[in-house]
């Protein structure tokens, strides 16, 4: 079973939350362990911090999206050259592709 990038993050930050506990409980004087807790607890915060930063468009950044879409394709109807009807067409379709994911 896949993850989403939500339940991932859950698990990270209880995973981190552990370490953390188990950072508190060590000893100052065993610095081996310590280090080792503090690289793993870094490691989640690193992974959850670019979990974070490729969240999914939210609903009204896709609905404008597909709307600059369709304008773009009314406006390959009414731009009189071929090669400013084919740049709309591209131009939507990237769009409308990119508001999918």
């Amino acid at each position: 079973m896949v993850e989403t990038a939500d339940e991932e993050i859950e698990r990270l930050e209880a995973e981190r939350h552990s370490y953390s506990e188990t950072f508190r409980n060590t000893s100052e004087t065993d610095a081996i362990t310590r280090a080792h807790l503090q690289s793993e607890m870094d490691r989640r915060t690193a992974r959850i911090q670019e979990l974070q930063q490729h969240q999914p468009l939210g609903f009204f950044a896709r609905w404008g999206l597909r709307g600059a879409s369709l304008a773009l394709l009314w406006g390959a109807w009414e731009i009189g050259p071929w090669w400013a009807k084919v740049g709309c067409v591209l131009l939507a379709a990237f769009l409308a592709f990119y508001s999918l994911g």
